[in-house]
């Protein structure tokens, strides 16, 4: 086995999880956050018992409150939960994070007003690597180093602006860095915004942020916004929160202070800072948006930004629609759908990132090692965790399919199988871009690599299904081992054809009628099989032992030949034919091709292709090596599954993938059907239905070795693909169908490139799993993009209801 894992840092991430109506408990949490390094990207998640009226304008259908906060969690991706109110109800318990309360937050519970936090890397360690970076020696352009003093007015508010130390906290940056940074105390007032927030100044919220980079997240839309909000209200002082945390530069702009001329000028620079024009000529501009918080009204919003098109003296004169866009609603970050619509939530990683070799390891094991950015000490003995390290595997070359992705934790069978081969709970888990681990120090330890077949078992044990693999999956295994995962090397019709052919199957006779089969041989001269297969290629099948060598001798007893192994061969032969024994000297065929000939071996020889094997390995690997690069999976061939009460499941293969070509992962499941060259049943149509209603958002893969589909396939093909064309979230259909044909599986080209001249040119921007399926179902199928097929139905019911209007 060998590979590569890429590791890169990020802080812990805390979800602060507070009663929605407490002002006391936002600010505790407010205070812990700005403690941490990455703290400003801690979630402050409401538990509401019920949504509040405030939502109902804006949204279609007001989502019941526990989808919100596991929304929030699926969202934000926390690593630990911070449990300030009440105890959690039982469908937070069951994302199986930790739960601390803030009184364990310091030093394990030892001293609650320790200065060294058992969690992620604390305030002080950061402020002694801006001390070494800026202040040690004196620069040409100093920083400033601020500790705001909070007014009692609307204090909350500016708390969540700045950031707030807890009172412990305070002393220890006095006693340590006053001088060394010389920190000042300035008193925050609204005409001393633009001061106090220049670029050049550090308070408790930027200190957070220090050596952090953000990654994706906002998909096409810029991530700039200024928040128009009530400073008065807790919900919009937490939405403004968490809209910052997931990313964006986002200005907070109070209704309280419209009239202030200091705050309006501070946000026309600011509107002004992130408008840009598009191409040369500039008529377009890329702008920020203005979005209304839910104790807002869209005239307030409108009124300041109709205000902004008669700008003072001091202001140029800019249309107001080139300033900024109007967003009514607040962005759906709870709502995994909106989150491809609205701009989802980014990843915040550190400066720190390796790329390590996996090579050479014996027994499937491999070499994690742990980093921790430069700034946070390694070996805190009270440490629950200082960071947390990223881990995205690739793995090839081994005998067995390995786990490189891995589904959110959603039963103990899950946990089990993962914290079995990696670590121990709460050490690991499995977060938005797979494997992370949280790092109490910098170690390096050998871990076994997980097999694909089980944790995708585990995975649907927790959901009540007792899985194995079928007789054509063991054989499939036993394929994989004896190629050593080099099944690429049978991506050959001429290959797979001398297979069959040695294997007794029925195979078409070179240059007969289309319909004339015959029975083949089972034994092949060397002679042919050197002619049939390329150098390179021969001599990786005899290394893997595909075939066996013999020799071809005639009875003379009843005039037959046979095939004797090496091992057999004597001067006396049995033959097996007539059961008589006959000298081997002067009975050795000597004809075209000499005596020597091989025999497929051991899981080679079953005929059928292998019984499915074939296509099934070839399937697998298309979709994991060649269909998309940037793919990663955890692949487990043929297999059955059993409930209490269900159909029995059955697929040819299952996969777990995660797409990362653009940035932002896509993820999910995918299963298949798979044929040699016979047809697609009625019955293969049916399960897959089965497993598109058990499991929404799965993937259906039909992939066969043909390079055409029949009518008849064609046409259930088109009825279950329309099925599954549904619009479920994030612009794609609930169960896309991908077909694959002997196109794409027996060539070593990637799609648009095996694909004739035509299709490269129509589908030459095809890169990703989900492009790949929409493309499938347009080629073979000849159906529109599921892009157009949504237009169109959405055009039949807009004028649906423009004729019962008229009527």
């Amino acid at each position: 086995m060998f590979g590569s894992a890429d590791i890169k840092v990020r802080p812990l991430k805390l979800a602060l999880i507070v009663d929605p109506n407490s002002a006391l408990q936002v600010r505790e949490a407010i205070r812990l956050a700005s403690t941490q390094w990455g703290g400003v990207f801690f979630p402050i998640i409401p538990m509401h018992k019920r949504i509040p009226a405030s939502w109902r304008e804006g949204l279609l259908k007001v989502p019941p409150a526990h989808d919100v906060v596991k929304g929030y969690l699926d969202g934000f991706d926390p690593d630990i939960l911070v449990q300030f109110g009440r105890d959690l109800p039982k469908y937070v318990l069951d994302s199986k994070l930790k739960v601390i309360k803030p009184e364990d937050f310091w030093s394990c519970g030892r001293d609650k007003d320790a200065n060294e936090p058992a969690y992620g890397i604390g305030v002080l360690d950061v402020l002694l690597d801006i001390f070494r970076e800026h202040f040690k020696f004196k620069a040409k352009y100093p920083l400033k180093a601020i500790v705001p003093v909070i007014p009692k007015g609307l204090g909350l508010f500016w708390a969540s602006v700045f950031g707030e130390y807890p009172v412990h906290i305070a002393e220890a940056i006095d006693k340590e860095f006053a001088d060394a940074l010389d920190i000042s105390k300035p008193e925050v007032r609204v005409d001393k915004f633009h001061e106090l927030t220049d670029g050049d100044v550090l308070f408790p919220r930027r200190v957070t942020q220090w050596a952090t980079r953000v990654q994706g997240g906002s998909g096409f839309r810029r991530n700039a916004s200024v928040f128009f909000m009530d400073a008065s209200k807790i919900e919009d002082i937490i939405d403004f929160w968490n809209l910052r945390a997931s990313g964006r530069q986002v200005l907070p702009l109070p209704k309280q202070f419209l009239d202030e001329q200091s705050f309006r000028q501070v946000v026309v620079e600011f509107l002004d800072e992130h408008r840009r024009p598009w191409g040369k000529d500039g008529k377009g501009f890329d702008v920020a948006s203005l979005i209304r918080s839910r104790n807002s009204t869209m005239d307030e919003m409108q009124a300041f930004a109709k205000s902004l098109a008669r700008p003072s003296a001091e202001e140029k004169p800019v249309n107001a629609t080139q300033r900024m866009t109007l967003q009514h609603w607040y962005p759906r970050l709870w709502d995994e759908w909106a989150r491809g619509k609205d701009g989802g939530v980014a990843d915040v990683y550190g400066e720190d990132e390796e790329t390590i070799d996996i090579e050479g390891e014996e027994h499937l094991s491999m070499r994690l090692k742990s980093i921790i950015p430069s700034f946070g000490r390694e070996n805190w003995h009270w440490s629950q965790g200082r960071c947390v390290n990223e881990f995205d595997l690739r793995l090839y070359g081994a005998d067995e399919h390995l786990a490189e992705v891995y589904p959110k934790v959603e039963g103990e069978q899950l946990l089990r199988a993962i914290t079995g081969n990696i670590g121990s709970y709460g050490e690991w888990r499995v977060g938005r871009h797979g494997l992370a681990r949280i790092v109490r120090r910098v170690s390096g330890e050998s871990r076994k690599a997980p097999e694909s077949e089980k944790i995708l078992f585990a995975w649907l044990k927790d959901r009540g299904w007792e899985a194995k693999l079928s007789s054509s999956g063991i054989l499939a295994k036993q394929i994989y081992k004896r190629l050593g995962g080099a099944v690429g090397m049978l991506a050959d019709k001429d290959v797979l054809a001398l297979i069959e052919h040695m294997n007794g199957g029925m195979v078409s006779r070179r240059g007969a009628q289309k319909d004339e089969r015959v029975v083949a041989e089972r034994e092949v001269s060397v002679a042919d099989v050197k002619t049939k297969l390329n150098v390179h290629r021969y001599e990786w099948f005899i290394q893997k032992g595909i075939f066996k060598l013999g020799l071809q001798a005639k009875c003379p007893n009843c005039q037959r030949k046979s095939w004797f192994p090496m091992a057999a061969l004597k001067e006396e032969l049995d033959c097996p034919k007539c059961l008589n024994a006959f000298p081997a000297a002067g009975n050795i065929d000597q004809g075209r091709g000499g005596n020597w000939f091989y025999r497929t071996a051991g899981p080679f020889s079953v005929p059928n292709f292998a019984d499915g094997a074939f296509s099934v390995l070839l399937t697998l690997e298309a979709l994991a090596g060649r269909v998309t690069s940037g793919l990663r999976s955890t692949s487990v061939p043929s297999f059955e599954a059993t409930a209490p009460g269900k159909v029995d499941l059955e697929a040819d293969l299952a996969m777990f993938w995660r797409d990362g070509r653009y940035g932002d992962d896509t993820a999910g499941v995918l299963f298949g059907e798979c044929k040699s060259y016979g047809p697609f049943k009625p019955k293969d149509f049916q399960r897959m239905r089965y497993l598109a209603e058990m499991f929404p958002g799965a993937i259906l893969v039909f992939s066969t070795l043909r390079e055409s589909l029949t009518k008849e396939e064609i046409a259930a093909l088109t009825r279950l693909t329309k099925f599954g064309r549904k619009c479920w979230k994030a612009d794609r259909p609930i169960n896309p169908v991908l077909i694959l044909t002997g196109a794409e599986l027996l060539t070593w080209q990637r799609p648009p490139d095996c694909w004739n001249e035509e299709l490269q040119k129509r589908f030459h921007n095809v890169d990703s799993l989900m492009e790949h399926c929409n493309a499938s179902q347009q080629i073979y199928l000849g159906l529109p993009s599921w892009q157009e097929d949504w237009h169109a139905a959405f055009e039949r019911r807009r004028l649906a209801r423009a004729k019962r209007g008229q009527g």
